[in-house]
């Protein structure tokens, strides 16, 4: 009897601020690195005896092939909904438009909004998970968005950051347990 796998496959498309941000190049790549402190006791040299867990940070990684929805993207003119803000405002090919420094010294949490994958309907993924929720993501640091102005398509690669958010009442216990959350699916 032959081996079966149960692969699955299948597009997801993006919103970000509930904002279409366009087709990608190869879909959307997730990223998890786990952080921990080694502990190492004497008696066995520098092995590693076990760890403690320090944490996670969740990137999304994709390329958008669609320069205008991408750059410009802004729900009902708020520049806050682009996924550049708070680094432009009005995009990078918007006529009067300026590359921005944003604002020395804002937490960016506070611009980070929801990032949105849906599988599209009719293909294996459609449940697999139907939709992923990353409750708040924004551009993130340090990440060079490399944009060719060329006679070629004008992909715009990004790396978005999710930052954890608590999922309980708010107390401060919240800050502290299993209630935070990277990500939802559906």
């Amino acid at each position: 009897m032959v081996a079966s796998i149960n692969a699955i496959s299948g597009p997801y498309s993006v919103q970000h601020s509930a904002e279409y941000l366009g087709v990608t190049e190869d879909g959307f790549e997730l990223e998890h690195t786990f952080y921990s402190e080694p502990v190492r006791g004497d008696n066995l040299g520098d092995s590693i005896q076990d760890e403690i867990h320090r944490g996670v940070d969740v990137h999304v990684n994709f390329t958008c092939m669609e320069f205008g929805k991408a750059a410009l993207a802004e729900n009902a003119g708020i520049a806050s909904s682009s996924p550049w803000w708070p680094f432009q405002t009005s995009g990078f090919n918007a006529v009067g438009s300026d590359a921005r420094i944003g604002v020395i010294g804002d937490s960016r949490h506070t611009y980070a909004d929801a990032l949105l994958l849906s599988a599209v309907a009719g293909t294996p993924a459609a449940a697999n998970p139907a939709a992923i929720t990353f409750h708040t993501a924004i551009l993130a640091a340090n990440f060079p968005v490399r944009i060719l102005y060329a006679s070629r398509v004008r992909r715009v690669p990004l790396r978005m950051i999710v930052y954890p958010k608590a999922s309980g009442s708010g107390a401060a216990a919240d800050q502290y347990n299993s209630t935070i959350l990277y990500y939802t699916t559906a």
